[in-house]
């Protein structure tokens, strides 16, 4: 009788024992279940202000990226479009601070998203904005292209003059008015140079351009001379003239072969030959060809993506003209 009462506690506690083993095995994975479903989670970390807007009434549009980034574009009616980088973060659940990489805005954004709705207001110098959110991802270049040209028909028809009225020549000696840039050229360009490598961010609105240049910021106001204005006469002395004018380019068109470039130098530039700007297809791609020189030489090739720019940095084109083509060229008539 005792061994069989011995046998059964002895089976009793074995038994015990695998439901023990058996629920802190279950516990376990359970809780490793729970670690792999956190981390999936937290890596898909969604944002409901994610996406492009667009305000049709301010002609104003938007996109913020997931990873904080993003760009804002203007269309201004009187003065040169706003087209700006911008960084954002999340304050609480309806609540974002933006923040625009435009020396002109010193204070950050403020804006509340609620039902595919966004409302950007500002300090006393923004205007508050309404955007609603697209279903669709918004080319802001394209948007700034059509809306820029509409703004240019809607001042052509509201004028009595041929031009419009951002083109009227002001009162300062030799301005002939603001220049318009092609809107096929107008948007953020990163142009690669190709003999180091180096990318910089160069971005062309109507009448301006701007970006960096070895590790310098330019802006340049795109505006027209008056052929008949000898500007060799204010190089010198006329320190109030150049105060006005420092930040001034002046622009002119040219063609050659059949190709529109153009040409870009400062307003009181004597010598050298500026920059030249004009469009090319490579690897099925519209870019942005600068030169400089005598002959336009290619200086950089500009990409609407930086990546793509960094991927074909110093690749050389067959159809485009380089420095090294006239040298190559002397040397075989040798």
């Amino acid at each position: 009788m005792k061994k069989i009462i011995i046998g059964c506690l002895m089976l009793g506690t074995i038994a015990f024992t695998l439901t023990a083993c058996q629920s802190q095995a279950m516990t376990g994975k359970d809780k490793t279940s729970q670690v792999k479903i956190s981390k999936r989670d937290k890596g898909k970390t969604a944002y409901a202000i994610v996406g492009s807007y667009v305000d049709n009434k301010d002609k104003a549009a938007l996109v913020l990226n997931s990873d904080h980034t993003g760009r804002y574009v203007y269309v201004d009616p009187k003065n040169p479009d706003t087209d700006d980088q911008l960084t954002w973060k999340k304050i609480d659940a309806t609540t974002y601070r933006i923040k625009l990489n435009d020396s002109d805005v010193t204070s950050d954004l403020t804006a509340k998203v609620e039902n595919n709705e966004l409302n950007l207001s500002g300090d006393d110098n923004w205007n508050t904005e309404n955007f609603k959110k697209s279903s669709k991802k918004i080319n802001l270049d394209d948007f700034l292209a059509q809306r820029g040209q509409s703004k240019g028909q809607e001042s052509e028809s509201n004028s009595t003059s041929k031009e419009s009225n951002d083109s009227t020549s002001s009162s300062i000696p030799g301005d002939d008015g603001l220049f318009n840039m092609p809107s096929e050229l107008l948007g953020t360009w990163y142009v690669a140079d190709y003999i180091d490598g180096s990318v910089n961010e160069v971005t062309i609105k109507k009448n301006v351009i701007s970006g960096e240049d070895s590790g310098e910021h330019f802006t340049q106001k795109l505006h027209k001379m008056k052929k008949d204005f000898d500007f060799t006469s204010y190089v010198q002395g006329h320190s109030s003239y150049h105060d006005v004018t420092k930040d001034w380019a002046r622009v002119v068109v040219l063609s050659e072969n059949g190709e529109r470039k153009i040409n870009v130098r400062a307003w009181l530039q004597g010598a050298g030959d500026g920059e030249y700007y004009n469009l090319a297809t490579e690897h099925g791609q519209t870019v942005l060809v600068e030169g400089g020189g005598a002959e336009a030489w290619v200086d950089g090739i500009g990409w609407r993506s930086r990546a793509d720019a960094e991927k074909y940095a110093k690749e050389k084109f067959n159809d485009l003209h380089y420095r090294e083509d006239m040298t190559s060229g002397d040397n075989e008539d040798e």
